[in-house]
């Protein structure tokens, strides 16, 4: 699961935030500017990163759907379809001793 670039775009969108929120209240214009240009592409970057993240949840609970069904599938088929219990008289099988 891509986790890390997700960490990663999460950590440089707070840091950035801060750095544009400081600059504006200090009146540090050159760094508001760079910080709030900078702002735009880290958050495409961070809402790629989660899209990518929430996909591969995605695809790895159905995965597990998928692998439930049939192993429940393979499981109806192995079973017996009696609904009592096993009689091997009723069978007429001969079991060696």
């Amino acid at each position: 699961m891509p986790l890390g670039p997700l960490g990663v775009t999460a950590v440089l969108a707070a840091l950035d935030w801060g750095a544009w929120d400081w600059a504006t209240d200090s009146n540090h214009t050159t760094v508001g500017l760079i910080a709030g240009l900078l702002l735009a592409p880290i958050a495409v970057a961070f809402v790629w990163s989660l899209l990518r993240v929430l996909v591969a949840l995605a695809r790895a609970g159905l995965q597990r759907l998928g692998a439930e069904r049939s192993l429940s599938s393979v499981a109806a088929l192995a079973a017996p379809a009696s609904d009592g219990p096993f009689d091997i008289e009723a069978q007429g099988d001969r079991i060696a001793a």
